[in-house]
């Protein structure tokens, strides 16, 4: 016998109220429920009494009741049924042997029937998602049967069904195979309209589970989003698709490859209905109603989708599901050209010069189109490693929950300040959170001028601290020939000299702030004499000016442990301004300095920035500092860059190309020997041999290497070996 075969119970009213008996119900009020194999009968508006098909398994009634406790277990908020009592075996009419179990209603209606508009698609797909998640780590040995309705089944339905759409059986086939590779478990199956209850615009419940199998999620979620396109108008199709996925996904992130097969797995759902229908409509006429309830819709909406073609009805199930590639979305060889009439042109030129297309990056690699793979010397911003797993799930965790600006309470933020502030010296008691080091800069030079009345800045030779307009005014590095801004007065980059306070005194009149990057990356990486530092925050008090430590590019650890290379020098400045690394790619940046200077700030305005202070720049930079501390990396960045330099210094004294190696933890800045054009040569011979780096300096003939802290031993040895054969 088969459940799909065999007729449904029998069940007259003398015969029910017997049944009753066992659960104590004595003349209760009865309602019979449409079913499409059992029997389900409303029992004084407070139970549902459910007779099971004659074909039923015993073991699966088990696993659908050991499932309801497992999901309430899982997840207590998800409104499900309670079983009451024992299955029960009864006899029908007919003499054939049931099995009947009693259950609490839930309150609503059913949703089948109804229009569906966004609000309740979302909630259909969230409490779809619930009970999938709910059901991980349930096992039942009943759950491996094979339905009708499983749609891995669905071209031997098909075919059994005679209706034809053998066409659309062959297109579909490549997804249906693609089910036993995706992610599974076992399945509520049957999360659609009919099962989901609602009451005033809300789900209020989800019951019969009598459907269960393993199989994969997206083949579940692939028969609830049938059910609610079929109750879709036609113009509303795309709009509740996006609402089904966007509550499904605030509980289950889909994959690419599951979204690939979403859209075809809702046709070949659609085309088991319609098989379904056609070959139980007739063997169950006195049912047929119910059976065929679907035919009309099921019609229009396969037509719909099947109009569609494949590549097109995955790319819109990716963009609305956000997993879309959009690395390959521009041809290779157009995407130079349309880049440069899109961007700018020489405005935003790129690096080396054969440019490169990455795709991927991992720990100290990156990864381009084309397959080759490259050891990241250069990009500080992946400070923990390329795309660290910790950082993307806590900010894409936060993104899912909340992302709204800083005037609202957020502990995750004020944690975050409060964790900075614990590395920093005494004295430095208030942190401004920014979305970038530039922004960083720019709030410092307000905190400055306010506080001190000064107008004028003081900066190293070639420095860099910013693009706005009034930070590329004090970055030296990026002045043009001949240019030189009002207010701006310079000091000489550390050669081996220190810089005594009266030449500090006399760069320019008036100065509020002196801003130093601590390891003077964009002069040429160049180490600082003992006292060097400490004489320009003496130099700019005496000045009548504020002392900024610009940790943007040589903070986070890349000194060592105490995380801030001005603190490796023993200073305490007025001023620290952190960006690039603090959120590991999530774009945030900060200032840290004595309240007393904020509230001179204060006293006249107010500091608002929409995108800092964030909740997700929260996670991210908690992400970043836990890394840091619970692996080590700043105490192993000492050593690491302490082997680099010494094979550096080694192997520039067995090539003429390289000269002086400088630098402070995992930093090195080498001089190529003659000058810039050898520099440049250098540098694309290095990518043409799988290493990315950089160049600065006066002259651009610095080559800089300042890769993530994740390097260890084996990447300095390869760069090292790299930088050998490229000198060559």
């Amino acid at each position: 016998m088969s459940t799909f075969t065999e007729p449904a119970p029998d069940f007259g009213p003398d015969a029910l109220r017997a049944a009753l008996r066992h659960w104590r119900l004595i003349d209760p009020e009865l309602r019979r429920l449409d079913s499409e194999r059992d029997l389900n009968v409303l029992v004084d508006g407070r139970y549902v009494l459910k007779i099971a098909n004659p074909a039923e398994d015993a073991a699966v009634l088990d696993m659908e009741v050991r499932a309801l406790a497992h999901v309430r277990a899982a997840d207590p908020t998800l409104p499900v049924p309670d079983a009451v009592g024992d299955v029960v075996k009864i006899k029908d009419d007919a003499g054939r042997e049931c099995l009947a179990r009693l259950i609490t209603v839930l309150p609503g209606t059913q949703l089948e029937g109804r229009p569906v508009d966004a609000g309740l698609a979302a909630q259909v797909g969230a409490i779809a998602a619930r009970v999938s998640v709910a059901l991980q780590g349930f096992f039942h040995p009943a759950a491996g049967r094979r339905l009708i309705w499983d749609v891995r089944r669905m071209p031997e339905v098909l075919a059994a069904s005679g209706i034809g759409r053998a066409d659309l059986a062959e297109r579909v086939r490549p997804a249906v195979a693609a089910i036993d590779t995706l992610p599974a478990g076992i399945q509520h199956a049957d999360v659609t309209l009919t099962n989901v209850l609602a009451d005033a615009g809300r789900v209020t419940g989800l019951i019969d589970f009598g459907d269960m199998h393993h199989t994969s999620a997206v083949a579940d979620l692939a028969a609830t989003l049938t059910s609610v396109l079929r109750r879709t108008e036609p113009e509303m199709l795309w709009q509740n698709t996006e609402a089904v996925l966007s509550g499904y996904q605030r509980h289950r992130p889909l994959t690419g490859p599951e979204v690939a097969v979403l859209g075809e797995l809702v046709i070949a759902r659609l085309l088991t209905t319609l098989a379904v229908s056609a070959t139980r409509r007739g063997p169950h006429a006195d049912n047929a109603q119910y059976i065929t309830q679907y035919d009309g819709t099921s019609e229009r909406l396969v037509n719909v989708l099947s109009g569609i073609e494949p590549d097109e009805l995955r790319d819109r199930f990716d963009r609305l599901a956000g997993t879309r590639d959009l690395s390959s979305a521009v041809p290779a060889s157009q995407l130079p050209g349309r880049r440069a009439a899109a961007m700018g042109g020489p405005l935003s030129p790129l690096f080396y010069l054969r440019p490169l297309e990455l795709v991927r990056g991992e720990g100290p690699w990156l990864y381009a189109r084309d397959g080759g793979r490259y050891l990241d010397a250069y990009n500080n911003v992946a400070v923990v490693g390329h795309a660290h797993p910790a950082v993307a799930r806590a900010v894409s965790q936060q993104l899912a929950e909340l992302n709204t600006h800083s005037r609202y309470l957020h502990a995750g933020i004020v944690t975050l300040a409060e964790r900075i502030l614990a590395t920093m010296p005494p004295g430095l008691d208030t942190c401004l959170f920014t979305t970038s080091g530039t922004e960083a800069n720019e709030l410092a030079w307000r905190l400055a001028t306010e506080f001190t009345g000064g107008d004028g800045a003081i900066i190293a030779e070639h420095a860099y601290h910013g693009a706005s307009k009034w930070m590329a005014d004090l970055s030296s590095n990026e002045w043009p020939p001949g240019y030189r801004p009002d207010r701006v007065g310079t000091f000489a980059a550390p050669r081996g000299q220190s810089v005594a306070a009266h030449e500090i005194q006399a760069a320019v009149a008036n100065p509020a702030l002196l801003l130093v990057d601590s390891q003077f990356t964009s002069g040429g990486i160049l180490d600082t004499p003992d006292g060097f530092l400490a004489d320009l925050v003496d130099g700019a008090h005496k000045a009548g000016a504020l002392f900024l430590a610009d940790e943007v590019q040589s903070g986070y650890g890349r000194s060592g442990p105490q995380l801030w290379r001005f603190a490796r020098a023993g200073i305490t400045p007025d001023l620290v301004t952190l960006g690039k690394p603090m959120g590991a790619g999530y774009p945030i940046g900060a200032v840290v300095t004595r309240r007393e200077i904020a509230d001179v700030l204060a006293g006249r305005y107010e500091y608002f920035s929409t995108f800092a202070a964030t909740p997700a720049a929260a996670a991210a930079g908690h992400a970043v500092l836990d890394i840091l501390e619970l692996t080590e990396l700043p105490a192993r960045a000492v050593e690491t860059g302490s082997r680099l330099r010494r094979l550096l210094t080694s192997l520039a004294s067995e090539t003429p190309l390289l000269g002086e190696v400088r630098g402070t933890g995992l930093l090195a800045g080498v001089d190529v020997l003659p000058g810039r054009e050898a520099a440049r040569d250098l540098l694309q011979r290095l990518v043409d041999n799988g290493v990315l780096a950089g160049l600065t300096g006066p002259r651009g003939d610095v080559l800089k290497v300042r890769p993530p802290l994740v390097w260890e031993d084996r990447h300095v040895d390869e760069f090292v070996e790299r930088l050998h054969a490229a000198c060559q």
